[in-house]
Formats: structure tokens, sequence, C-alpha cells
């Protein structure tokens, strides 16, 4: 004799909560009281306070891990309580919730988007300093256990966009700009990394020349090495060092793709 095993939804979690209070408990509170039987996957909670563009980045590189089917609770919302909208984004059987400050800025070209309709979900008026809790993680536990997007609002069609750096051309190369410093110092840059657009060094904080390998190993320790990370992303990196306090990068900071010869 055989039975069915409960249905097992993922649902995952970026935020800017940190992990020192009880932000992050409450949203796994509230989706396992909706259904114990959720798998609930932290990407992570340690996005620089309001930093929707690191958000999108981690998104960027995480979200497609996952399989479809998968929802994406997201909150970096310096916005909560304003005028931003709350909104699902739909692609390629992935759905991500939050609002619509840009955060979902990687995932808008193709989507189906709907703004969420509060009114629709029976729920008390969300605290309005927390819409993480009383908003975003019961949209996201209904849609993992089968709720469609059109459930919840009307579709838009003008989301937020951030306004993602574009890349410059320059005599013999191209110049990008540092999207993201990760825990390890590594300086995550707009610069492509497909090998045909023929950028073999690279110049980031007054050091020119810098080479790239193709892994940590083919440097020596202490070496100031470009190389493509996690993200798919040309990144700055020191072997066994820190790229942003070696060099003084930080967001922003330009860098320079060369193209051989």
């Amino acid at each position: 004799m055989t039975t069915d095993s409960p249905r097992r939804s993922i649902v995952t979690l970026t935020t800017d909560f940190g992990d020192r209070d009880g932000y992050v408990g409450s949203l796994r509170g509230v989706l396992l009281a909706h259904d114990p039987n959720l798998v609930l996957a932290d990407i992570t909670h340690a996005i620089a306070p309001f930093a929707v563009m690191e958000g999108a980045l981690v998104l960027r590189a995480a979200a497609g891990h996952f399989p479809p089917g998968t929802v994406h609770l997201a909150v970096v919302d310096p916005g909560v309580g304003g005028e931003r909208r709350p909104i699902i984004v739909s692609l390629e059987g992935h759905h991500f919730v939050g609002p619509d400050n840009g955060l979902f800025t990687p995932f808008l070209d193709g989507a189906s988007i709907v703004t969420i309709d509060a009114a629709r979900l029976d729920l008390p008026d969300p605290a309005p300093t927390f819409h993480g809790r009383d908003l975003f993680a019961p949209v996201a536990a209904r849609l993992a256990t089968g709720a469609a997007p059109a459930d919840f609002g009307p579709p838009i069609h003008d989301p937020v966009r951030l306004d993602w750096p574009e890349l410059i051309p320059v005599e013999g190369g191209v110049a990008g700009v540092v999207l993201h410093v990760d825990r390890f110092g590594n300086a995550i840059t707009n610069l492509p990394a497909d090998r045909d657009t023929g950028l073999d060094t690279f110049e980031a904080g007054g050091r020119q020349g810098i080479p790239r390998v193709r892994t940590y190993a083919e440097a020596p320790r202490g070496s100031v090495v470009a190389l493509v990370g996690s993200s798919g992303l040309i990144e700055v990196a020191v072997v066994e060092g820190s790229a942003a306090e070696k060099l003084g990068l930080s967001v922003g900071s330009k860098v320079i793709g060369h193209r051989a010869g």
C-alpha cells in the first residue's frame, strides 16, 4: 500500500533584515502557519539595509538555480508604507513577490506582472512598516500552495526598473562599474564574461594590467586578478584577500576591460 506524499513547494527568502531580530522568524512563521509542508530556503538576509540594487543582483545570481514552481519572497523595501506597489512577477515558472521598487529588474523582460490588491486577500490591514510579514508572506504562501497570480490583482505594464549601469566603449576596450562587493571583498562588475568580447586585462582602483584567470589557484596569494564569478560577470579579486580593501573599490567604482592586442 502506498500513500501520496505531501506537496513540497519551495519558497525562497531574500531580505535586508539581518539575523539579530525576529523579522525573518516572523516571515517563516507566517509561511509555515499557512502550510507546514512548505520548503523554506534562505538565499540571504544580509543584503545591506535599503540596498535594492544589491538585492536585485543576489536574486539574479541565485533564483535560476531553483526549480520551476519556486516562489521567491524578496523584501528590500525602503519605501514600505508609501506609494510603491506590491507586485508579483512571473517568469519561466518562477514567481517573485515583493515591492515594485526595481528589486525584480533582472526578471522583468518577458514577465507577467500583477499588482497585489490587499482587499482581495481577506487579511487584517498590514502594519505600515512590515508588509513583508503581513502582505508579501501570505501572498507567497498562497502562490506556493496553488493560487494563481491573477487571483491577487490586475496586470500592470509599467514596473519600476533600476537604472542598470551601461557599458561605455573606450579605446581598446569597455568601461563598467562595480555593482556589488561581496563578503570576501570581491568587486562584482557589470562587465560581460563572454570571451568573445576579447576582454583580457583590466584596470581598477589605479591598478593596470590586472590579468584574467579562470580560477584563484592560477595566481599566487595576494595577487590581484579578474575572473568570471558565480554571477556570470567579471569580478576583480585578490587571491585570499580583499580587492575592496587593497584597491579601494566600492559600488560605483570604475573598472575598465582591455582587449588583447
